[in-house]
């Protein structure tokens, strides 16, 4: 029997234990090691004993972490949107649960019953905190006078704000804002077309950047005018930058780490300071269109820069930064999300010719147009588009809150300044709770898109669209007084694209199999922009004789 290498390996051990004991280097290794080791442990033990522990009034259990102090910091600044899309899969069973980044802490609720509470809390919890700090900070770069504004009228400005939205976005003025929506997408497609005779196609080897591009220039012009985006062409792409590096700001990540984000934010917030000052020039001379104007933009816009003109700390800089916001909330989430009302349209042929049955129903022959309300009020279209809104929407609900505590629940407490999370998509397919309020509507699983799952057939009555019930399951509008005031007119550029890309044009996917194997990981990011994995070919062309009404 060779003994050498037994020999040897004992021989070894002294030798091992030596080093241990006199490399510094070695201790500190072993040092961090059985530390991060012991921290795992412990932290895994305090989730369990929260999570499954029956006391009352007790705090959510904070997620298993490696590392003291630190604790979930390096993996949120790495890559927050893949990290909180592990914690959700692996964790996400509607135990309510923090992550805790160096001190910044985040809840994440799931639960519907907690979701339903937390959204009818109006008085407990707020958006504006978030909204103040995160979002018109740090993303918007508002300047601080107009930051402590805010925080200082006690939500005034931020009420009148939202209701000067809703005012805008709804009855004559939604559809005004959907004609001229109609008119500039139309155009835009049309000269991307140029010089192709009718009946040509035109092959589009990029649908989705095709899509966002003309989509964004529609969105832009409607709301801001056509002189901007005629001064400024990169406006689509720096904002889709700014946009693309949303979390990034979050985080506060300063210039040098993403330089190309904040160079496009100041080309932004520049160019509109310098529209804001045209607009002011104008309406000093009273030169203004009223209902729509080329270098003022919408009724909404040119109202906004006077609302805004009045308050303290909004300069130009403040105006910009605010108006910058409302492209970005007209964008970010609604391009993509139309997107995907489109595309699931395009490759379904079944859904495609009911949709432009619709369409030809509700078609206006002599101004080549659409009835954009009738159309809006179609079932069959709302459940497409809260379907794809459930579906694809890949944001997130926030909310802070501001008494001493609160109580989510029966079990848990929350203090005061607990930002609470409600990821959309997550909480959209919670299958349990929708079986017990809508259990037909899950007839097909939640983890597929499903074009009538917010259709309600009566016996003896037409079809309609109910949302009916759904206030914790499908959210991603929001929910209770701070629900998004722009929500119907989100839901009328996806109608609008419908029409322009089916009916005044013919838009087709060249491989609809192959087009599926682009369908995003839904499960892999928590949050972000939804777009394929890869390029999807198409092709394009008019219909026969510029006739907006499909045959």
């Amino acid at each position: 029997m060779d003994t050498s290498n037994a020999t040897n390996s004992i021989d070894d051990r002294p030798r091992l234990f030596a080093a241990l004991q006199h490399n510094p280097y070695i201790q500190a290794i072993v040092t961090v090691f059985v530390a991060c080791l012991c921290t795992r442990i412990l932290s895994s033990q305090w989730f369990e004993a929260a999570k499954y522990s029956n006391r009352r009034g007790i705090e959510p259990p904070t997620l298993p972490y490696w590392i003291p102090g630190l604790k979930h910091a390096f993996s949120m600044g790495y890559d927050s949107k893949r990290f909180l899309a592990k914690c959700l899969n692996k964790f996400g069973d509607g135990t309510p649960f923090f992550v805790d980044a160096a001190g910044q802490r985040l809840l994440l609720i799931l639960d519907p019953e907690h979701i339903k509470g937390v959204l009818r809390s109006s008085k407990e919890l707020d958006p504006n905190p978030f909204i103040h700090d995160k979002i018109l900070s740090a993303l918007m770069g508002s300047p601080q006078e107009a930051i402590d504004h805010y925080k200082s009228d006690g939500g005034n400005t931020d009420y009148i704000q939202t209701t000067h939205i809703r005012q805008h976005t709804t009855g004559s003025n939604l559809n005004a804002l959907g004609k001229r929506l109609f008119d500039t997408l139309s155009r835009s497609v049309e000269q991307a077309l140029l010089p192709q005779a009718d009946s040509e196609w035109t092959e589009i080897p990029d649908l989705y950047a095709f899509f966002q591009h003309h989509v964004t220039l529609a969105i832009a012009e409607t709301l801001l005018g056509s002189a901007i985006v005629q001064s400024y062409p990169e406006i689509i792409s720096d904002l889709w930058t700014h946009i693309e590096h949303t979390d990034q700001f979050f985080m506060g990540l300063p210039r040098f780490v993403i330089p190309k984000a904040y160079a496009a934010r100041d080309r932004l917030l520049e160019n509109i300071r310098n529209w804001s000052k045209k607009v002011e020039s104008l309406r000093q001379q009273n030169a203004l269109g009223t209902h729509w104007d080329a270098v003022a933009g919408s009724q909404l816009l040119q109202e906004r820069e006077t609302l805004y003109g009045e308050l303290p700390g909004h300069d130009v800089h403040g105006r910009a930064a605010q108006t910058l916001g409302l492209l970005y909330g007209g964008t970010s989430l609604t391009v993509p999300i139309s997107f995907w009302y489109f595309f699931e349209t395009a490759r379904d042929r079944d859904l495609q010719h009911r949709v432009l049955d619709e369409l030809k129903t509700h078609a206006v022959p002599e101004s080549s147009s659409y009835n954009l309300m009738k159309l809006a009020a179609c079932p069959l279209l709302r459940s497409m588009h809260a379907e794809t809104t459930r579906y694809y929407s890949s944001n997130l609900t926030i909310r802070e809150v501001i008494v001493p505590q609160y109580a989510l629940g029966a079990k848990y407490v929350l203090g005061k300044g607990t930002t609470v999370f409600i990821p959309n998509k997550y909480a959209a397919q919670y299958t349990s709770a929708w079986a017990q309020v809508r259990p037909q509507a899950i007839t097909k699983p939640l983890d597929t898109f499903w074009p009538e799952r917010y259709i309600v057939a009566e016996k003896g009555k037409p079809e309609r669209f109910s949302d009916v019930g759904l206030a914790g399951n499908w959210t991603s509008f929001g929910g209770g007084e701070h629900k998004c005031p722009g929500r119907h007119f989100a839901r009328n550029i996806g109608i609008v694209t419908l029409a322009v890309l089916l009916g005044v044009f013919e838009c087709e996917v060249l491989d609809l199999k192959g087009a599926h194997k682009t369908d995003p990981r839904l499960k892999e990011y928590a949050f972000g922009t939804m777009k394929p994995t890869g390029k999807v070919a198409a092709r394009i062309c008019r219909r026969p004789n510029r006739n907006s009404i499909p045959k």
